[in-house]
């Protein structure tokens, strides 16, 4: 049987053309490294998404999954450490927010990734590719991705956040990286999945 890693990315949003982590997603829904397939998703970034499209995705049961997302103003590929059971009231592509609070009642106050975090930033920093542990996925749609692949699953399943690419900071507002070197991000991360 074989086992299946997934990994997830985001839609454009708030004012931004391209989101690197769901083109990223896409290209590599049903790639195969060492023996897994690689199942891609592209999401929207709205709640009512993650809480009923993304929850069903969840009992599919698989083995890894490496969720990504865009941080503009980022300078570098940040591996988070531990989601946090708290969203904030920013709204989404719905014009949705939620009421600051818990994600979910009667669950712990935050849990920690299962990827090798320090392990594939040691990777990448010996690829050439800037990275960093970070420790705090913020408190909206991209923590709660995180906190619901922790609390839902046994999964090894984590979060990565990516700067901009390229092209959509022309005029050098934000940090970019080349959308290769966050292709080769998410592979090295699956190559660390042992």
């Amino acid at each position: 049987m074989v086992r299946i890693i997934l990994v997830t990315g985001f839609k454009p949003y708030s004012g931004f053309k391209r989101n690197p982590s769901g083109e990223i997603a896409e290209l590599l829904d049903g790639s195969y490294f060492r023996g897994r397939e690689v199942k891609g998703i592209s999401l929207e970034v709205k709640h009512s998404v993650i809480e009923a499209d993304y929850l069903k995705e969840l009992k599919k049961g698989y083995e890894s999954i490496i969720n990504t997302g865009l941080a503009p103003g980022s300078n570098a590929v940040r591996l988070e450490k531990i989601a946090i059971n708290w969203q904030g009231n920013t709204k989404d592509e719905d014009g949705e927010s939620k009421e600051p609070g818990n994600i979910l009642d009667k669950a712990p106050d935050g849990l920690f990734s299962r990827l090798p975090v320090e392990k594939i930033v040691h990777s990448l920093r010996s690829a050439k590719i800037p990275s960093e542990v970070s420790y705090s996925a913020g408190t909206f749609i991209c923590n709660k991705i995180f906190f619901y692949s922790l609390h839902y699953t046994n999964a090894r399943a984590g979060f990565i956040h990516f700067p901009l690419e390229s092209e959509s900071s022309i005029d050098g507002k934000y940090p970019t990286m080349s959308i290769d070197s966050m292709i080769k991000s998410v592979e090295i991360a699956i190559q660390q999945l042992q």
